[in-house]
């Protein structure tokens, strides 16, 4: 099960980058992310609160715990990933999540005494190994802006922080809580770095924007943000790892959606990223199999 939660986890993160070059194009970045956060944050506080009225109100000593997850996994994270797009590729990007993994390795190891086994760090050594193969021609094709580049880091710095600090705080909230709150925090938060950024400019509506808002509200800030909670819950560095496969599935959705043409290195670095998460044990083949009856 924890497998088919990953692979959707890293299905729908990956068609982020879809939606943007879809629906976004001569958008205000910050603009257009938070708008989304308003929305998808919007909705949820309907849903739980407005709907379903039985729904648990985090505690006084929750929010300064929501803040930061809201500052660090919303805010920082996705504000900065989608400035640096703007001076750096994608594939310079992706570089930069292969980081992550290792990031989160590092911090739970000082942070919550969680050892990583050798096992762990060579499927992550393959895993990144196989994104860097198929990221490759890109980075090579690209001119990425220090500024870009900056962003970029910092970006996943955070990213790798905030994850580790979800586990350390054991906020006993379900998954659909933490994210309405996460994402209405988050809104609040990039609104006056949004107005900053891009001025009173307002995105000029089309049905390609709606159609990309629609899906990234749905399909990204909504349900892949429950599944991460769901994997962080379970293990950070684990939950971390699927991350390596997230821009492969970006890579195939490019093909199917925007007809870019897939080479040979996207394929061998797609199959190292999942034998990295079979090696590792993230990637259990085994639950993937029928269950084998016991009669």
């Amino acid at each position: 099960m924890e497998t088919l939660i990953g692979l959707l986890f890293a299905f729908l993160w990956a068609s982020g980058a879809i939606a943007a070059k879809v629906g976004f194009r001569g958008s205000p970045p910050l603009t257009i992310l938070d708008a989304r956060f308003f929305i998808a944050g919007s909705l949820m506080l309907l849903l739980n609160y407005g709907l379903r009225r039985s729904s648990p109100l985090p505690k006084r000593s929750d929010w300064k715990h929501l803040t930061v997850l809201a500052l660090t996994n919303s805010t920082i994270y996705l504000g900065l990933s989608w400035l640096a797009l703007q001076q750096i590729s994608a594939g310079v990007l992706n570089l930069f999540i292969a980081c992550n993994p290792f990031l989160v390795a590092l911090f739970s190891g000082l942070w919550l005494g969680r050892k990583v086994t050798r096992q762990e760090w060579l499927g992550m050594l393959v895993s990144a190994a196989g994104l860097l193969l198929a990221t490759l021609p890109t980075l090579l094709d690209s001119q990425a802006g220090l500024g870009g580049l900056i962003m970029a880091a910092v970006a996943m710095l955070t990213y790798s922080l905030g994850s580790v600090y979800f586990k350390w705080a054991k906020v006993e909230l379900p998954g659909i809580i933490l994210n309405t709150w996460q994402l209405s925090i988050g809104a609040v938060l990039l609104l006056p770095f949004a107005i900053i950024s891009n001025g009173p400019t307002l995105p000029q509506v089309t049905p390609d924007l709606i159609a990309g808002l629609g899906w990234s509200v749905i399909a990204i800030s909504i349900l892949a943000v429950i599944l991460w909670f769901h994997l962080l819950n379970k293990d950070p560095v684990r939950a971390n790892m699927w991350l390596f496969l997230s821009p492969v599935f970006g890579y195939l959705q490019a093909a199917v959606v925007l007809h870019e043409g897939i080479r040979v290195t996207d394929i061998l670095g797609t199959l190292l990223v999942l034998l990295g998460l079979v090696v590792s044990g993230t990637f259990d083949l085994r639950s993937l199999l029928p269950a084998r009856s016991t009669a």
